[in-house]
């Protein structure tokens, strides 16, 4: 009897052990996987004052590590080769006769039960009021949640090749390329208070000649973000949204 206690015991701890460690893997992985910056590559190439969209790809990985999971225009898909429809073998004649008969059967069996009576239709709950306290409770925990998130950004390997002006007049192009200069760095100031920008390229090329063809507008840039950041302010919202009783209304 001892010995049978024992063995019991034993097997007990492997059990216990064995799911320590399983759950010790899983939240290193997790762990892991909210300190890993993830990162996404978006290219885009065309003529910006052309019909033609340009052509668009879109990578995603993480460690610095991407692959394509999208593109416009999508490539042509390779021809079908032209496939002979093929006959049913004995096996397949036999299954589909053993399953329409179990469906027959199913039917009958279906048709023979007494109707299901349909239970009482239960009160509907009463949902919290949504008040004004409640409306300042979400814009703090929305400002909250949308600063983590555009400081966990970081937009990085920045090129921008831009030709301005094409095909319209000398002094136009000079106008259309100060005028561009103007807007664009003014845009980058304020944008570069919220999310951090790095440029490996930027260029306005100004067309002067008319006649000349427009070189292809390039605009590429990696955008990387750590999920750690913001997972820690998603929970603490969603805490700070249990404390106040703001889920109440929408639950």
């Amino acid at each position: 009897m001892t010995s049978v206690l024992a063995l019991l015991g034993a097997v007990l701890l492997f059990v216990v052990r064995a799911v320590l460690i399983l759950l010790g893997v899983v939240l290193v992985l997790a762990l892991l996987a909210l300190l890993c910056p993830f990162c996404a590559d978006l290219a885009w190439e065309g003529d910006p004052d052309g019909e033609d969209a340009g052509t668009l790809q879109v990578k995603i990985g993480a460690l610095g590590l991407t692959f394509p999971v999208y593109r416009y225009p999508p490539p042509p898909p390779p021809p079908e080769p032209a496939a002979e429809p093929a006959k049913p073998g004995f096996f397949r004649r036999v299954w589909t006769k053993l399953k329409e008969k179990w469906t027959a059967w199913r039917q009958r069996r279906a048709a023979r039960r007494p109707p299901k009576k349909k239970p009482a239709p239960a009160k509907p709950r009463q949902k919290a009021r949504f008040t004004l306290d409640t409306l300042c409770s979400l814009l703090r925990g929305g400002k909250k949640l949308t600063r983590a998130v555009f400081d966990a950004l970081r937009v990085t390997k920045i090129h921008v090749f831009w030709p301005v002006g094409a095909g319209a007049e000398p002094d136009e192009a000079a106008r259309a390329f100060g005028a561009a200069h103007a807007w664009l760095y003014a845009a980058l100031g304020v944008l570069n208070r919220f999310v951090y920008l790095d440029f490996e390229e930027l260029r306005l090329v100004p067309c002067i000649q008319p006649d000349a063809p427009a070189p292809a507008a390039r605009v590429s840039f990696r955008v990387s973000a750590r999920a750690l950041f913001v997972f820690i302010a998603a929970v603490q919202v969603l805490i700070a949204f249990y404390r106040e009783k703001v889920l109440d209304v929408f639950l």
